[in-house]
């Protein structure tokens, strides 16, 4: 696309400045504009396999071993998350890599064309994924939900499969706040014809996720029942709770193996497959080990925001033996905190420094989550005091920064080489 053919956003910093004004955190529950967009570029049908990932916890690590999965065998893989930690870009990536400014510009000009200017945030880059993969002609994108199922902007296209990873408590003000409520927004995404796969599951969550398929009749399958897991393997993530995340991921791939008749390499087979696919899976801020530098100390960063995220949390810790000598904490207004401080506090005997989330209407303020905490809380007017105070707290010890991925966007605007894996 030339300099004159660009319309609506000339620069990538005129498209970045669109985004910011449409609004973040903005929903509006509905599927009609993103449809029609999607329906104006012929691409609700994608002529690429689509794999659809929704949960609420493991979301972004499941999404990261099935593509990782793919490219193992050679499949050119799309790769859809969110949030971002410091720019869009992190949210599509083709074969692992970014898109550089101009091919955004240029797809974002091409969704304008097409309508894009009736689209939310979310939806918007929705389309510029859909539209990235079509360009780069990948075989496989998976494609993350952002909140819920039913009217997410990720449900709008036509799939082959449905990926639940573990169905908790998170977004009740939207979702509902039982159990079975917020697995009934996330079934929404369940088709005629268009088979389900999930491993670790709530009864409750469970119970849904079976009475949908069943209504839409289509089949619910256990990833442990479709295929057999190394008994040790090399994972790429940190936690235990890893090797369910990749055993529903290996699941879902079996399912699409089977379906499009891919096949490894000749040099390879099925167990090779498996195994570089694990091995060679990461995303930034899960169970991410940093090193000790001049102004933090060694740190875990781990995006855990909700209960069952934290008890995941707790279990990595004790199995890799980690004992935090404290804790850099920040989560939104809209947090379970009955549930969350606890278990927080369970994590750590030391201080918990309480940091502002910069520019972030929906974060809870430092001085509102120290009443709760209560003596071991230390409200810190920076993370960057944060991290200077909790490194004379550490000495030679590890430090945990966990909590709202937002305030981990922080973190990797301090040191943005932490965003990719050494």
């Amino acid at each position: 696309m030339s300099e004159t053919e660009r319309n609506h956003f000339p620069t990538y910093d005129a498209f970045e400045a669109y985004l910011d004004k449409l609004g973040l955190f903005h929903m509006d529950l509905s599927l009609d504009r993103i449809t029609k967009v999607l329906d104006e570029l012929e691409l609700r049908r994608p002529p690429y396999a689509v794999a659809h990932v929704l949960g609420t916890n493991g979301k972004g690590s499941t999404a990261a071993f099935l593509t990782s999965l793919a490219q193992s065998t050679g499949l050119n893989s799309g790769l859809y998350t969110s949030p971002h930690f410091t720019t869009p870009r992190e949210r599509v990536r083709i074969n692992g890599h970014m898109l550089d400014e101009e091919e955004w510009c240029d797809l974002a000009n091409d969704i304008m064309d097409a309508g894009g200017d009736t689209l939310t945030y979310f939806e918007f880059l929705t389309v510029l994924a859909v539209l990235a993969f079509y360009d780069y002609e990948v075989d496989i994108a998976v494609m993350e939900a952002g909140l819920g199922g039913l009217y997410d902007a990720t449900n709008a296209l036509e799939t082959d499969i449905t990926v639940y990873a573990p169905i908790a408590y998170d977004h009740q003000h939207v979702l509902g706040n039982r159990l079975e409520d917020i697995a009934r927004d996330k079934a929404g995404a369940i088709r005629k014809g268009v088979p389900v796969v999930t491993n670790v599951q709530e009864d409750a969550a469970l119970a849904v996720l079976s009475d949908v398929a069943a209504q839409q009749g289509t089949t619910l399958h256990m990833a442990a029942e479709l295929i057999t897991m190394p008994e040790n393997p090399r994972i790429g993530l940190m936690g235990p709770h890893q090797k369910d995340n990749a055993c529903l991921a290996l699941g879902a791939f079996k399912l699409l193996v089977d379906k499009y008749g891919w096949a490894p390499p000749p040099i390879m087979d099925w167990d090779d497959v498996k195994e570089l696919g694990f091995a060679d899976a990461w995303i930034a801020g899960r169970m991410q080990e940093v090193e000790a530098q001049a102004d933090h100390p060694a740190l875990i960063l781990d995006g855990a925001h909700n209960g069952h995220a934290f008890a995941a949390l707790k279990e990595s810790l004790k199995v890799l033996d980690i004992h935090p000598a404290a804790v850099i904490f920040g989560c939104m207004k809209d947090k379970p905190l009955d549930d969350i401080i606890p278990q927080l506090l369970a994590l750590s005997e030391g201080p918990v420094f309480l940091p502002p989330i910069a520019d972030n209407e929906r974060a809870m303020e430092p001085e509102a989550l120290a009443e709760i905490i209560g003596e071991r809380a230390r409200i810190c007017v920076s993370l960057g005091e944060a991290l200077r105070l909790s490194k004379k707290v550490a000495q030679d010890k590890v430090v945990l920064l966990c909590g709202s991925l937002y305030l981990l966007g922080e973190f990797f605007t301090l040191r943005p080489k932490c965003l990719e894996r050494d």
